[in-house]
């Protein structure tokens, strides 16, 4: 193969030594009369015209295709600094937006106070009304700060950038934490709002009367027998003022039951709390029938094991009676 070019090439420069030696005439011959002229060209000038001609025919078809090149690419330039224009206008706006985030944590960081207050109240409310001690689910108030960095003109945009984005992940992690924590309260508060439709919380009276005698230990006030244990208390009322419910519920006695007279017992949800109004002179409501808090269930009356018109007020946990005192307001 390399005998082969070799010997290509020593047949090519041989014929241009050929070529050399000969040279081109060109002769100019008059459309009149007139002399012939002749003008005689070394090979070498034949081989340097051809080779400019052909390099001027590269450029000349070449031309269109680099203006339509520079073209595009200066449109390119041009759509570069429109965006680089618009990224530098949204850089500016970055020192702002690392203020904006200082004043999200001072935000965040008072919802984080309120919503221990709100736990706190839920506990001290919740409390009182069931009569618990248990001490309070709050925990203590946990306030976060962004990293602090003194911004300078010596600082770059993309410095600046770095810090901003250092406090949105900052701000993203403690907004879930916020979040989480509210909606735990939220969900207690909802629970909490329909365990007390079903807690006995207000007066069983429409007309309040007075407390004769209180939950415990007392003398019988029919036999005069001491050490009788009372499982309520008894408010004294005219016959016929009306008589509530103190709690939302299900009527399970509305009948004549032993020394209660006639009797209405209500269970309260699936909270395990019962409430029972006895001694009235008649029932508005019967076996089965449910009832909201407030809802009129009967009117005071003498009936059963009873020295004067009064209601008979009983509240109970399992089937175990508690001061109701605990449950009024």
């Amino acid at each position: 193969m390399r005998q082969k070019i070799h010997k290509n090439l020593r047949r090519f420069f041989s014929f241009l030594k050929k070529k050399r030696r000969k040279g081109y005439t060109i002769m100019v011959f008059p459309n009149k009369s007139g002399m012939v002229r002749s003008t005689h060209l070394p090979f070498e000038i034949i081989i340097t015209f051809f080779c400019l001609m052909g390099v001027n025919c590269y450029f000349l078809f070449r031309y269109p295709l680099r203006i339509a090149e520079i073209i595009n690419r200066e449109q390119t330039i041009y759509r570069y600094k429109e965006t680089i224009s618009r990224q530098e206008k949204e850089l500016k706006r970055i020192e702002p937006a690392i203020k904006t985030t200082h004043v999200v944590e001072e935000k965040i960081n008072l919802h984080n106070r309120l919503a221990l207050e709100f736990e706190a109240k839920y506990n001290e409310v919740k409390n009182k009304t069931s009569s618990r001690t248990a001490t309070s689910r709050g925990g203590t108030y946990r306030s976060f700060h962004l990293p602090q960095y003194q911004l300078s003109s010596a600082d770059t945009e993309l410095t600046k950038l770095s810090i901003l984005n250092g406090n949105l992940d900052f701000l993203e992690e403690e907004l879930v934490n916020t979040e989480e924590k509210l909606q735990q309260i939220y969900s207690r508060f909802r629970a909490y709002d329909l365990e007390l439709d079903y807690t006995p919380t207000i007066w069983p009276l429409v007309f309040k009367g007075y407390v004769t005698s209180y939950f415990g230990y007392r003398r019988d006030p029919v036999t005069g027998n001491l050490g009788a244990f009372h499982e309520g208390i008894d408010i004294a009322a005219r016959t016929g003022t009306l008589v509530r419910a103190t709690a939302a519920g299900t009527v399970t006695i509305a009948r004549r039951y032993g020394n209660y007279g006639l009797l209405v017992e209500i269970k309260h949800g699936s909270y395990n709390l019962t409430t029972r109004y006895a001694h009235n002179s008649k029932l508005l409501v019967k076996e089965g029938q449910k009832v909201k808090k407030g809802d009129l269930i009967a009117y005071v009356g003498s009936t059963g094991k009873s020295t004067g018109p009064h209601l008979h007020y009983e509240v109970r946990i399992g089937n175990k009676p508690v001061n109701p005192k605990n449950y009024l307001p």
